[in-house]
């Protein structure tokens, strides 16, 4: 795909993802609201230890997805719609293998786990939705492989907003957890086969039912699996070890009130994920036109305006995340004290990363260092449990800070900087300095708001 068409998709995607995002986040954000009024807090650590059980159990797709989508990519460029057809049919197949045994795991901690509490069903209803929804997204691979990711948000972000306006109507009429959970995962599904349909529709190649997959890019896609997986993995462990950690460790009641503060966090990472996924595309393209010494210039220009605007994001979030959060949810179900600033620490130094994922994305070697997400899972977890005695639950979101600071940063940068120019050097270490500088400045002035 020509970069000239590849620039407005990508202008059209972060415009279309911004603005839904926008709408359904106002929905789920009242919905929480209302949740608390009616229900207790011990309710929202549950309901957000489900999202994130979830979301640790689907690495076992392997990375899979993420790589039939560049093969899907790639088939899309020519007329072959046999050739087309044969990727779909084959992520269909992994899709499925996954999804069935992503359900069993699941099954069987709703049944040895959440059975013992009571939330059998619910957690049950909330594991078969969501798995119903990454069988579905088999075809969703061809429109986020053809830059078509505005549809896509379209259609997610309708079914959230109807989801949270079913949640609000049954928890104030009914303040029944099980039924919540049921028309919440019912929305979530009904979107999707819409959007598996709509698909269909605007490729009319899926519904042909005769192609097969090259089979040297089938077993290229085998070849690879450990290092995508671990990939995976890394993708998904920051995001869902927080809240488990919080909730096993600390106590549901803890990890309600610190999901409300991680509620509003995300809200801001929301925008550096929509641009991650909007411009790949384009970088990838100028790689391969304009070579590695216009793509570093490119990357240095890139990463200092996405540093830049995510120190502002987590000032925002410093100043204004506590107060919102308590004006929302109440004091009573927002913790105090450090939390907000290391949340705030920790969402400053993701969100300066989408740059260095972004070209390493592009470049498309990043499987190559399958051992970073091993090494920081492993000092996340070290520093949770030498830290847990002194820091209490403020070790969680210090340790994640620490971890992407000391470990992630630095060799994200290493990593693009030396295959952009072929070689290690020291082109890296400005835009290191500057985001120690700036993690100093934003520790500072936390602890002067403290």
């Amino acid at each position: 795909m020509d970069r000239k068409v590849r620039i407005p998709q990508a202008l059209r995607n972060f415009a279309a993802g911004s603005l839904f995002s926008l709408i359904s986040g106002i929905a789920m954000y009242i919905s929480r609201i209302v949740f608390l009024k009616y229900m207790t807090v011990d309710y929202v650590g549950y309901t957000s230890l489900f999202e994130h059980v979830f979301l640790l159990a689907s690495v076992l797709d392997s990375g899979v997805a993420t790589s039939l989508t560049s093969f899907m990519a790639r088939a899309l460029i020519g007329d072959d719609e046999g050739k087309k057809n044969g990727v779909l049919r084959e992520a269909r197949r992994v899709y499925l293998v996954v999804s069935t045994l992503m359900l069993t795991l699941l099954f069987s901690i709703s049944l040895f786990y959440f059975r013992r509490k009571g939330l059998f069903l619910p957690s049950l209803f909330y594991f078969v939705g969501q798995c119903a929804q990454y069988y579905l997204g088999w075809r969703v691979l061809a429109l986020n492989a053809s830059g078509r990711n505005d549809i896509v948000s379209q259609y997610v972000h309708m079914g959230r907003t109807a989801g949270a306006v079913a949640e609000i109507a049954v928890i104030s009429l009914t303040h029944n957890f099980t039924l919540y959970v049921f028309v919440s995962m019912v929305s979530v599904v009904l979107s999707y086969i819409l959007l598996f349909y709509k698909a269909g529709r605007v490729y009319p190649w899926m519904n042909e039912k005769e192609g097969a997959i090259d089979k040297k890019e089938e077993k290229y896609l085998i070849s690879i699996m450990p290092s995508m997986f671990s990939h995976r993995f890394g993708s998904l462990f920051f995001r869902s070890y927080e809240i488990i950690a919080v909730d096993l460790v600390f106590g549901f009641s803890i990890g309600g009130r610190y999901s409300n503060m991680l509620f509003i966090s995300t809200a801001f990472m929301t925008v550096f994920w929509i641009f991650q996924n909007s411009v790949t595309g384009i970088v990838g393209e100028h790689y391969a036109a304009e070579g590695r010494k216009d793509s570093f210039i490119l990357y240095s220009k890139m990463a200092y305006l996405n540093l830049l605007f995510s120190f502002l994001a987590a000032l925002i979030f410093l100043f204004f995340g506590k107060k919102i959060g308590e004006i929302s949810f109440g004091s009573d179900n927002i913790l105090q004290g450090a939390i907000p600033l290391f949340l705030a620490l920790e969402m400053f130094l993701n969100s300066s990363r989408t740059t260095s994922i972004v070209f390493r994305d592009a470049m498309g070697d990043y499987h190559r260092d399958w051992w970073k997400p091993i090494v920081e899972a492993v000092s996340v977890i070290l520093l949770t449990l030498i830290l847990s005695g002194r820091l209490s639950f403020y070790s969680i979101p210090f340790s994640i800070s620490a971890t992407l600071l000391f470990i992630s940063v630095p060799v994200d940068s290493v990593i693009v900087t030396r295959r952009l120019k072929g070689r290690v050097n020291s082109s890296f270490l400005p835009i290191f300095v500057a985001t120690l500088l700036l993690s100093v400045v934003l520790l500072l002035i936390g602890y002067s708001l403290i």
